[in-house]
């Protein structure tokens, strides 16, 4: 079964067909924009007959630190939201310094690049990060991530999409080489069920490319649901501007044949 949500942050809507509810971001100056936060509660992942789900025990508490920084000539200003793990030990130690290093690559990203010089009486180019929960265990915990950009003088923001997976019995971050068999094959089955799954929400909106059967298509942005693999686009990437972020959760079932039997998400899909 195949999930879509979209993020329209010019239309102000984003359409789930998963419970969802939304807090949209408004396009303007810096002052104004505020990264959209996206809640999911995915409907639980079937089992098969007679199978006896077994019990995670309860995850670590995610808490925040706001990062808030401006540039000295007034060029920039950022706010970002960045999640901490909760716990001590060597693993916490190691997810917390993957996460911190992730968003400072955000951050560089923007207040590095070419930013234009602030017009008069216009705002400074700002950066609004966010973070949601996509699954919290006592084994794994993933992080989505929306960075809002907003340019001085621009008429709109535009968004783009992270996701970050932890093993907590060793602090690693999870790679597609973690959790399939064979990378190649795991693709060919990403790419039929997201272009069946897209091309039903986007229609002729959807720009499929090329090079969708090759796994580093679906890296950019990924997280682990209970109830599936969720993969997000950023904006323009797959579509045009007004569909936002296009995303879809993979079931676990529709994954199981190419899943590692050792993958930390192997008891997901029963």
């Amino acid at each position: 079964m195949d999930t879509i949500r979209r993020a329209g942050l010019r239309s102000g809507m984003i359409a789930v067909v998963a419970l969802v509810s939304v807090v949209v971001a408004a396009c303007g100056g810096a002052g104004n924009a505020t990264p959209p936060v996206i809640y999911i509660t995915p409907a639980p992942p079937t089992l098969a007959p007679g199978a006896t789900p077994t019990p995670e025990p309860p995850g670590p508490s995610i808490t925040n630190t706001l990062i808030s920084t401006s540039a000295p000539d007034g060029k920039w200003t950022v706010l970002f939201k960045k999640p901490a793990v909760s716990g001590s030990g060597d693993a916490i130690s190691k997810v917390n310094d993957a996460i911190s290093a992730k968003v400072s690559g955000y951050i560089d990203t923007f207040t590095k690049g070419d930013l234009p010089a602030v017009a008069s009486g216009a705002s400074p180019s700002s950066l609004d990060g966010n973070y949601t929960v996509a699954m919290d265990t006592g084994s794994i915990v993933s992080l989505r991530f929306t960075i809002l950009a907003t340019l001085s003088g621009a008429a709109h923001s535009t968004v783009n999409a992270g996701g970050m997976s932890f093993s907590l019995s060793t602090g690693a971050q999870l790679t597609f080489d973690d959790i399939f068999s064979n990378t190649g094959d795991a693709a060919k089955v990403l790419a039929d069920k997201t272009q069946s799954a897209l091309s039903a929400s986007l229609g002729s909106d959807l720009k499929w490319p090329g090079n969708a059967t090759d796994i580093t298509f679906y890296e950019n942005a990924w997280v682990v649901t209970p109830a599936g693999l969720e993969i997000t686009w950023n904006e323009g990437q797959i579509a045009s501007d007004a569909a936002g972020t296009p995303s879809v959760v993979i079931s676990w079932s529709d994954l199981k044949s190419v899943l590692k039997s050792d993958s930390p998400v192997a008891g997901l899909a029963g």
